[in-house]
């Protein structure tokens, strides 16, 4: 009996590092990744107002379903959307499947307001992940737990029939709106194959993740599809639970890896390109490609993915503002692209205003985002460095050793990066160590 237990306790332990290294494995493309194009696009890019027009604007129901009679994007090129990802060096896309509004961009089998039965007709979902797919591009969904139309979702401030502070909707039955909500995550993961991401968009501070029953989608999701991401929008607070398989801070910069339940955990930001997520006709405040770049470095200097979003319009079109600032950025990618890909964060600490990401324990990349005063001084790395190079030209940089140094603490290193690198753009030392 003793040494059936025995077996019996050590198949157990097998099993359960089995689990343990299949989840690592699942996250390793991801971790891999580090940038990812996210799309925000629906009848929303009528009004042109941005995703959230009809809460914003107080339009009707009936006013806001009648867009979905005239979407028509006849310029939608999902071939042209996927070499614009590719060529900005974005290795996964995260589409809208459903957004707050309750229109759906997929052949929902659940509902009559979907892109199916407007002018357009075809399933733009269908027709996007394969443009993605041919292009080896991961592909993620974006559903929204949110639904604005749905007559049993309970609204609260965040609803445009909540947002006045009304919080009795007796005829409202959450069972039936959540057997709605399950239904619509079975048939867009059983429907178009493999699905590589799954980001739920959100649980706001009115709600619970109890709202959602969120161990229980949670377990409908990975029996569909086992080797998914799932982000961590199914709870508001992610302790002591924590929902999903990583963080999504939102339109910021973390200043360290989230640490949820004494963890870290894997994690991305998503960010717009100007002040909106969905297609704003007069938002020019279009950030910099350098200043993306730089965004691109902080997350993968401290294991973040950034997921960068661009806004179509009604035709069907990325705005030229975009796609010029993605070249732009796939041009700094096709030089530095080692940089970031496969990298993660360096245990050396960087110079001020610096950034490392390391290949492995003997390949540090420095980052110099901001224009150099002359020399940089290496904290840690003195007596570590075996050469140091500028990656653009792998012309060497030297170590200055001969002065300077009294003032110096004992590990630090003095080295002079010379004078010709640009100012217009972020140059890439490579450090290799001994």
């Amino acid at each position: 009996m003793e040494i059936f237990l025995k077996i019996f306790l050590i198949n157990q332990l097998l099993n359960k590092k089995q689990v343990l290294k299949k989840m690592k494995n699942k996250s390793k493309w991801f971790n891999d990744a580090r940038f990812g194009m996210f799309i925000h696009w629906g009848i929303y890019s009528i009004p042109a107002q941005g995703e959230w027009v009809r809460f914003f604007n107080d339009i009707s129901k009936e006013d806001y379903d009648n867009l979905a009679t005239k979407f028509n994007p006849g310029k939608f090129n999902p071939v042209q959307w996927a070499k614009i990802a590719k060529n900005a060096g974005m290795l996964y896309v995260v589409f809208t499947t459903k957004h707050s509004d309750g229109f759906c961009m997929y052949d929902s089998k659940y509902t009559d307001f979907k892109i199916t039965n407007t002018p357009y007709g075809k399933d733009i979902t269908r027709e996007l992940i394969e443009a993605f797919r041919a292009e080896n591009i991961k592909i993620g969904f974006y559903h929204s737990l949110v639904d604005w139309r749905h007559p049993h979702y309970i609204p609260d401030m965040e609803h445009p029939d909540g947002k006045n502070g009304e919080t009795s909707f007796p005829d409202r039955d959450l069972n039936i709106y959540r057997d709605y909500l399950y239904k619509q995550v079975e048939q867009l993961l059983t429907d178009y194959g493999k699905i590589d991401l799954l980001f739920f968009d959100y649980t706001s501070k009115y709600k619970t993740s109890s709202e959602w029953k969120a161990e229980k989608l949670l377990k409908l999701v990975y029996s569909l599809q086992p080797e998914i991401l799932v982000n961590d929008r199914l709870s508001y607070e992610k302790t002591p639970i924590f929902y999903g398989d990583y963080c999504t801070p939102e339109i910021s910069l973390p200043n360290q890896q989230p640490i949820i339940n004494g963890k870290f955990v894997d994690w991305e930001t998503c960010m717009t390109m100007n002040d909106n997520w969905g297609y704003h006709a007069t938002d020019k405040a279009f950030k910099s490609s350098n200043t993306i770049i730089r965004s691109l470095i902080h997350c993968a200097s401290m294991n973040g993915n950034l997921l960068l979003n661009v806004g179509p319009d009604a035709l069907g079109e990325i705005p030229s503002e975009s796609i010029k600032i993605l070249e732009e950025v796939g041009e700094w990618i096709k030089k530095y692209g080692e940089t970031i890909y496969q990298t993660h964060a360096s245990k050396y600490t960087p110079p001020v205003g610096c950034y490392y990401t390391s290949k492995n324990e003997k390949t540090i990349y420095l980052h110099l985002v901001n224009p150099l005063m002359g020399d940089l001084i290496l904290p840690e790395l003195n007596g570590k460095v075996k050469r140091i190079t500028v990656m653009n030209d792998d012309s060497e940089v030297p170590l200055i050793t001969f002065w300077g140094t009294e003032l110096l603490k004992n590990d630090e290193l003095r080295i002079r990066p010379p004078k010709y690198l640009s100012k217009q753009t972020i140059d890439v030392l490579k450090i290799e160590l001994k």
